[in-house]
């Protein structure tokens, strides 16, 4: 039985007043009252403390002995008695339905930690700072109004719960924002073909190519990466449009472009396998064997193998690969990274550290797009920022 429907039935119309029913009862049976309770084998006392609504922890025997004797479904002399229950006992049954509500959907420790709770929050601080933040009034229309339409075409997997509360935020960020410009697939190709020379651009490019993509129905965010999700991006389907999410994940500007090309893949590829399950995690587990295509896709747009084999032999004079990156559309840093990744993946070199100084500070591109940092009070006051920069004024 759930227990927000145990709740709700407290302050439903009907009402019984059990005593009557019970000496209804003891004149049918031509019973006194104590030998209908030696009859139960239940204690006067405790028999009262029932039916008033003072017992503590009412033994569930003896609650199925009345509910038999009196007529009753176990269940709904359930719900009776609990209508008789003092506002002691009727809180402690709230506080038990919030602690499990809290307890099942998020991951308390490693979300206090990230500054999301307070260290000293109470149960019912915990669920108004949760209600708040995604924007409803009762745990019952979190659950109707976010966890049942986002899960309702995938098995909801709880061991995660740092991912699942990413997943929710972008998904009811989406939801808010509700992007009115439809998506048309071949504007989208053309747009593609057109937006690595932004990658030069590290103050803007990123909001200009945003802002492109949510005039033809692709809408981009920013999250900041969660520790231990291992996501660095996702794509989202939501009314019959393209939703996109980058993270932090690595903290370096080219890996933003490359996930955001990487997430366009999948948009162009991937969106009837991605609309059938509501969305996809580019993280570790390629549950869709659609990752490394993605990947490969990114990787070719801005520096294919041809190109690194050209770069590699100039790669330690900086001049010479800026005017190469120049050439190719693309920032300095961008030819680095794939030049660091292709010498490890062709030739087993580990070149991590190198180059660092000409990488860009990444949170100078994704500034202006107004990133969730989980700092936010609300999704709606984070989600209409968003919206008031991706629209073309």
């Amino acid at each position: 039985m759930n227990i927000e429907s145990l709740l709700n039935s407290i302050f439903s119309d009907t009402n019984y007043n059990i005593k009557d029913v019970f000496e209804q009862k003891l004149s049918e049976y031509n019973l006194s009252k104590t030998k209908a309770l030696k009859l139960l084998n239940i204690d006067k006392d405790v028999f009262d403390e029932i039916l008033n609504g003072t017992a503590k922890q009412p033994n569930l025997i003896h609650i199925v002995k009345i509910a038999e004797f009196l007529g009753f479904e176990v269940n709904s002399f359930i719900n009776i008695v609990l209508k008789n229950q003092s506002s002691e006992n009727i809180s402690a049954i709230d506080s038990a339905r919030k602690a499990t509500f809290i307890v099942k959907n998020f991951d308390v420790k490693a979300l206090t930690k990230l500054g999301f709770f307070d260290s000293n929050y109470t149960t019912e601080e915990l669920v108004n700072k949760v209600l708040n933040y995604f924007g409803y009034s009762t745990i019952n229309d979190f659950e109707e109004q976010l966890d049942e339409p986002l899960y309702s075409r995938v098995k909801k997997n709880h061991s995660d719960k740092m991912k699942d509360f990413w997943i929710k935020s972008a998904y009811q960020t989406f939801k808010i924002i509700n992007n009115p410009n439809e998506y048309n697939r071949e504007r989208l190709k053309d747009l593609i073909v057109k937006i690595k020379p932004y990658s030069q651009d590290v103050g803007n490019g990123l909001l200009t190519v945003c802002r492109a993509l949510y005039n033809i129905g692709v809408t981009v965010i920013f999250q900041n990466y969660l520790t231990t999700t291992q996501v660095r991006g996702a794509t989202f389907i939501i009314d019959d449009k393209p939703c996109i999410v980058i993270t932090d994940f690595n903290k370096n500007y080219p890996t933003l472009w490359f996930t955001l090309l990487h997430e366009l893949n999948h948009v162009l590829f991937d969106y009837d396998t991605i609309e059938k399950s509501s969305y996809h995690l580019s993280d570790d587990n390629d549950l869709f064997l659609i990752e490394d295509q993605a990947n490969a896709f990114a990787r070719n747009f801005f520096l294919s193998e041809e190109k690194f084999q050209y770069i590699k032999k100039y790669i330690n004079n900086p001049y010479l690969v800026s005017k190469f990156a120049n050439e190719i559309e693309v920032h300095p840093s961008i030819v680095y990274t794939f030049f660091t990744w292709y010498q490890k993946e062709l030739y087993g070199k580990n070149y991590h550290a190198a180059f660092k100084q000409f990488y860009p500070d990444y949170s100078n591109a994704i500034a202006k797009l107004n990133p969730i940092t989980w700092n936010e009070l609300s999704i709606k006051e984070a989600s209409e920022k968003i919206k008031s920069v991706l629209e073309l004024n």
